[in-house]
């Protein structure tokens, strides 16, 4: 009996650390987490803050989330170096990024496929947050 309780308990607890962290909805920005395939990023876009787009060799672009306030005044978003952690050259939330204009490096919080940004296309329902 005491085993079931102390089963209950534990499973109680653990409970809201395994649940997934709410996902804010952004118009023209998939809901899901995912990966870039592979680090050929062709074209990134400083969004608002620590949000970055960028475009790889595919041509689908996808929303970065920094970790906060890591990004500072980064203007050039296309010196962005991503470091790999693990086998496959992907981009995942593994991945460092180098923002060598101010010589720091940030952990990617969020990746999701996103449509183009308004400063590449200028009807794109995505904003910039």
């Amino acid at each position: 009996m005491l085993k079931a309780i102390l089963a209950l308990s534990s499973a109680l607890i653990a409970a809201p650390l395994l649940a997934s962290p709410a996902v804010l909805h952004l118009p023209g920005v998939s809901d899901r987490e995912t990966i870039i395939p592979y680090s050929d990023i062709q074209q990134s876009v400083r969004g608002h803050r620590d949000v970055f787009f960028v475009r790889d060799r595919d041509n689908q672009w996808y929303r970065l989330q920094f970790n906060a306030g890591c990004a500072g005044l980064t203007t050039d978003a296309n010196t962005l170096i991503f470091r790999h952690h693990g086998p496959g050259g992907q981009i995942d939330r593994f991945t460092t990024v180098v923002i060598p204009e101010e010589a720091r490096s940030c952990a990617i919080e969020s990746i999701r496929e996103s449509l183009a940004p308004p400063q590449v296309n200028s009807r794109s329902p995505v904003t910039l947050d």
